[in-house]
């Protein structure tokens, strides 16, 4: 992972001739002209459409159905086909406007003769109007008869708090309106398609009715009876069915496969935005090759995911109905848990065999995953060769392996490489994880990829992918308590996707590897006490040597510790988490140590001793915790790590500090002097003189830390507490207020005029693309530089963990490398334009049902491994300068010191601005504005501030305390930095 530079931000602008700036650091002064509402407008549509075509993946394609002559007939059918999800609702939607594509003008430019008087049938059953509004307040049932299915809040867009009503006409809908679907020469093609939609505030039905009577004890992933019928009234009325997914999250898809249905073709095209059927189009006419690749594993039957059994609504019974998540599958999620039960022949075993799955699953990988993570298909065929490869494993090195890719086909098109490694497990049991048991490792991780250019037959293309060795290393929160890649034989393998990692000549396998052996583990410590390991300190990309920061966490609910699921055992962990239930019935009983602790209130504070595994063995551990389960607060005098909270430096307030003018430092940095001078030309240090000031040298800190300590104590407190959709002036240095907006989707939610619905993050991510991604950053930020907007709460980077996360249309992947390079390209394309990031929703935001204050329990290995690689990586490598915390509680504290400062404050270096997810008032249990001071954090919120009379009144006064004052003056050096690299600033 390389250390991103925090002198220099490079711009890259689609607008070249219309914007003009310069290169640099967070304190860049853009000088640019405001790109024009048109230009906005076409950039967005044409990445729009570029991001479908090359993010819709071919899932089947049986005797080359497609691509579809140009003129072919076709019906289109299905509720869906007229009122397409574009996308999600809450702070990631959009607006469905005049600036939306209908699907059959989409099919009809893109050269289909689409059945019109089957489309105005359509329409009309429909109610004549799409419904797709960006805050809908539940889809109403109704009665699927034609008359306004959608009632008053349609599914178009997502339901705002529930997923109540799969829409589908009833068969009898459609044998009434057989004459127009079934007219002269539009019998051969039928194109349906099924949608289903995501939401803040709620995760889809894990027990959906559908219509109150149809499918009870089915989920709303799966399809409902009317939808099944419609494949029937397909099959027999049409020669061909083409089925088009419009899902941002996996869905149980084996009807694709089933011969009662006879579907010969079908496209995953996730959720298109305004626009991007229009890409989908282009694949169906094969103007377009397909090139997109899955970011989650389909599976047959959820309930074979260990994460059916331990999301949803869970809670304690002896906690006032706390509500709870638990991790227990660890690492192993997605094709992690899947490759990897493979490896072990647990989906051919007799504890296998002998559950009865809902959907009656049969044993063998091939009958449990219908469609691995990295699958897709195309209209031609490619090899893939490593000619060349440079793998050394030293640790602080860098590696590369280069892969020949040769289109063999008939058909041009682009091709994606994915480099996966393959680690040695269980080589020394002694040293690393439980003893006896090891440090767990999946079969399989992806560490890296690579996307051709549009490849003609016959042509050839070298793809070069690079990967620092520090970056392999597992996180050993049981034995060593740091990073460590273990010695042994590791394979490197060119794969279709994550299942290709059978022996040679198998049916899986690897397209090409390279194998390497490490004879001697590396260990990221100063020091210890393993004979035959090397020590090699800190990892490259962080400032100091990572820990164990997150036992608390990693210990659980008391119910925890000895139910991580194991490679070393699958089938019994497995059998462990299945014994779950998810229900609003309090369902557990939460560790007494924690109910306790959950209870502290004003400044009292209890000792929370638990047990977990250090060194490979168990032992105990104390920790001190204060109000509401917090682990910090302004009053404690000591961290949690150890450090007397005292002993930091009292910062100055109210200073001035002169810039000599004419005069740099032998850095080339401005000369700062505390004493005016006498004579020369100078001016008050300001923020117009921070242009590329860095941060993380001494020198540029002192300097950024002299313009916090011209600001006011007040102005601190103002920033800290009332950052909510702004971020406040701070006149004494002369930053102005900068307006923040929502959200992935499109930027302001559909607030503005002429803005863009964007593809879901899922549809960018499918299409394995850095550079599509960065373009649609740039498109993003150049239609917040349009509006105004300074801060962008985007892009979502929480994980796929579980295909009933109720927001997974906003994040990007089940896989933490995936979802970083390319949202940390977003990040990269939308900081070009000069708009300020606050990438979220950090961390383990993976699910939305009871977000707030749901108790979640991991272990630090999946925390590090999984789910803060894409915030990494966007901050490491992409030079991200926000982040939102989450509303959900980590273990047992809202804000948790160890992740939110140590590991992203202390080990990684980050100086940005970090703030709460939005937070409403003043006092009560959420809202601590001092809990998040004490991790250098801000508040979304209005006027929530840390001295306010309730606030106060509960907890003291934090002003009182150095340790809450040196956090204030960190607070406002981080927003000043941040905001120098903003449009905003420009302004000025």
């Amino acid at each position: 992972m390389r250390k991103h530079n925090a002198v220099k931000r490079i711009s890259s602008m689609a607008f070249a001739a219309a914007m003009v700036m310069s290169v640099v650091n967070p304190a860049t002064i853009y000088v640019q002209a405001a790109p024009t509402a048109d230009e906005c407008y076409a950039e967005g549509y044409d990445v729009n459409v570029q991001l479908e075509a090359e993010g819709a993946v071919l899932l089947k394609n049986d005797d080359n159905c497609l691509p579809l002559a140009e003129g072919t007939k076709v019906t289109m059918l299905g509720a869906m086909s007229y009122n397409y999800v574009e996308g999600g609702t809450g702070s990631a939607g959009g607006q469905d406007d005049e600036n939306t594509v209908m699907m059959n003008d989409a099919f009809i430019e893109a050269g289909l003769d689409v059945n019109e008087e089957a489309w105005s049938w359509l329409e009309e059953q429909c109610g004549g109007y799409r419904n797709n509004g960006d805050s809908n307040p539940g889809a109403s049932a109704g009665e699927d008869s034609g008359d306004d299915i959608f009632g008053t809040g349609g599914a178009g867009g997502g339901d705002w708090t529930s997923y109540t009503t799969v829409h589908e006409f009833s068969s009898d809908v459609y044998e009434s309106g057989k004459d127009v679907l079934t007219a002269d020469g539009y019998t051969d093609y039928a194109v349906v398609t099924f949608s289903r939609s995501g939401a803040e505030g709620a995760s889809p039905s894990m027990d959906y009715d559908g219509d109150g009577s149809t499918l009870t004890g089915s989920t709303y992933l799966e399809l409902t009876q009317e939808e099944k019928d419609l494949l029937a009234f397909c099959k027999e009325n049409y020669t061909h069915t083409i089925v088009l997914i419009n899902s941002a999250t996996a869905m149980e898809l084996g009807f694709v496969d089933s011969e009662e249905y006879n579907v010969d073709a079908c496209l995953w095209i996730g959720h298109p935005g305004e626009a991007g059927v229009v890409g989908v189009g282009t694949i169906l006419t094969g103007r377009t090759n397909p090139s997109g690749r899955l970011v989650d594993t389909y599976a047959y039957d959820m309930t074979t995911n260990p994460t059916y059994y331990n999301t949803d609504d869970n809670r304690y019974a002896n906690a006032d109905n706390q509500t709870f998540y638990q991790y227990e599958e660890g690492i192993y999620v997605g094709y992690r848990y899947y490759e990897t039960a493979d490896s072990v022949g647990y989906f051919d075993s007799e504890e296998f065999s002998s559950i009865e799955f809902k959907n009656g699953t049969a044993t063998g990988y091939e009958e449990v995953v219908q469609y691995p993570f990295g699958y897709g298909l195309s209209y031609t065929e490619f090899t893939e060769e490593i000619t060349a490869s440079d793998v050394s494993l030293e640790a602080h090195g860098t590696n590369s392996v280069t892969v020949t890719v040769t289109n063999t086909g008939d058909v041009a098109g682009k091709d994606v490489v994915e480099l996966y490694m393959e680690a040695p497990y269980q080589s020394d049991t002694d040293n690393f994880g439980i003893k006896g048991v090891g440090l767990e490792k999946a079969k399989v991780v992806l560490v890296g990829f690579g996307k051709t250019s549009t490849l003609e037959p016959g042509a050839s293309e070298e793809v070069t992918i690079e990967f620092d060795t520090d970056d392999l290393a597992s996180f050993d929160n049981f034995g060593q308590g740091c990073y460590v890649l273990e010695k042994g034989d590791y394979k490197f393998n060119v794969q279709k996707d994550a299942h290709q990692w059978g022996e040679e000549g198998s049916e899986n396998a690897a397209s090409d590897s390279e194998a390497v052996t490490l004879e001697t583990s590396i260990i990221y410590d100063e020091s210890g006490d393993v004979a035959d390991a090397e020590y090699a300190g800190a990892r490259d990309s962080d400032v100091t040597v990572a820990k164990n920061a997150m036992d608390d966490v990693t210990a659980g609910d008391g119910n925890m510790l000895e139910g991580y699921l194991s490679r070393n055992d699958i089938a019994g962990g497995m059998a462990t988490i299945m014994e779950h239930t998810s229900n609003e019935e309090p369902n557990e009983m939460l560790a007494d140590g924690i109910a306790e602790a959950l209870a502290v209130k004003g400044t009292d504070s209890v000792e929370y001793t638990f047990e977990t595994y250090l060194k490979g063995e168990k032992t105990t551990v104390t920790e001190t915790i204060y109000a509401n389960g917090n682990n910090m607060m302004p009053f404690a005098e000591t961290t949690p790590d150890g450090e007397d909270a005292a002993a930091v430096e009292d910062p100055l307030w109210d200073q001035t500090y002169y810039v000599v003018e004419g005069e740099t430092t032998e850095s080339g940095l401005p000369v700062v002097v505390e004493e005016e001078p006498t004579e020369g030309s100078y001016h008050k240090l300001t923020v117009d003189d921070m242009a590329n000031v860095p941060i993380d040298t001494e020198e540029g800190l002192a300097i950024w830390d002299m313009l916090a300590s011209e600001t006011s104590m007040d102005e601190a407190i103002e920033l800290q507490g009332n950052s909510g959709w702004k971020v406040p002036a701070v006149s004494s240095v002369g930053k102005s207020e900068e307006i923040a907006v929502d959200g992935p989707g499109e930027p302001g939610n559909g607030q503005y005029s002429g803005g863009t619905w964007f593809t879901c993050a899922v549809t960018i991510a499918a299409t394995w693309n850095k550079d599509l991604a960065y373009a649609e950053g740039v498109a993003y930020g150049n239609q917040c530089v349009l509006y105004g907007i300074g801060n962008a709460y985007a892009p979502a980077m929480n994980l796929h963990r579980s295909p009933f996360g109720g927001r997974n249309f906003e994040y990007y992947s089940e896989d933490g490398l995936l979802s970083g390079q390319i949202g940390g390209n977003a990040v990269s394309g939308i900081m070009s334009t000069g708009t300020n990031v606050f990438i979220k929703h950090c961390a383990l935001n993976d699910g939305d049902t009871n977000r707030g204050g749901n108790t979640t329990w991991a272990n630090e290995q999946a925390i590090r491994e999984l789910y803060m690689v894409p915030y990494e990586i966007s901050i490491k490598e992409y030079g991200a300068d926000g982040v939102m915390g989450s509303l959900n509680r980590i273990g047992m504290s809202w804000f948790h010191y160890g992740m939110y400062k140590t590991m992203m404050r202390d080990e990684w270096g980050w100086h940005g601005m970090l703030i709460t997810d939005g937070d409403g008032g003043t006092g009560d249990v959420y809202n601590t504005p001092q809990a998040m001071l004490c991790i250098e954090g801000s508040m979304l919120s209005i006027s929530n501030y840390i001295n306010a009379s309730a606030t106060v009144d509960a907890y003291g006064d934090p002003t009182e305390s150095v340790y809450a004052r040196y956090m204030l003056h960190n607070i406002m050096r981080d927003a000043l930095y941040q905001y120098c690299g903003s449009s905003d600033a420009a302004a000025e």
